[in-house]
């Protein structure tokens, strides 16, 4: 609640679970066929192979759908696993490897009290995927 800056009042008055849940869904079957195994989602963010995908797999299955894999592949695009490879030579230098701390290294701009807000952080996440995939994407010397 501190690091989100939220309180249980705000809490109390979000919308259930199973409310958000199925909103959610709604949404996804907007885009995706849950029925048609060639129509899925990536799911990309920042850690989520280690946080995220499990995080949201048990959401799922707390709402009684065991169906996570007709939404998303499994293998998911995990940008800080693909910042390990870009920034390899350099990590033993850096303090932690959080998403803030990354970006920086990146040389992106972070506005400190913009983080941990979602759609902030959405976007730290894609400056840092964009900056991997223009490297990966130059002609080898």
């Amino acid at each position: 609640m501190k690091i989100a800056g939220v309180t249980i009042e705000a809490i109390s008055a979000y919308p259930t679970m199973q409310e958000v849940y199925q909103l959610f869904v709604t949404m996804l079957a907007k885009y995706v066929d849950k029925y048609d195994k060639t129509d899925k989602f990536f799911l990309i963010g920042y850690n989520n192979a280690a946080f995220d995908n499990a995080f949201l797999r048990a959401w799922f299955v707390q709402n009684g759908d065991s169906y996570f894999g007709s939404w998303f592949w499994a293998n998911g695009i995990d940008v800080m696993v693909m910042a390990t490879e870009y920034l390899l030579d350099r990590r033993q230098k850096m303090i932690d490897f959080k998403l803030k701390t990354v970006a920086l290294e990146m040389g992106i701009p972070v506005d400190e009290g913009r983080l941990h807000d979602a759609s902030y952080d959405i976007y730290l996440t894609w400056s840092i995927y964009h900056i991997i995939n223009h490297y990966r994407k130059k002609p080898a010397a």
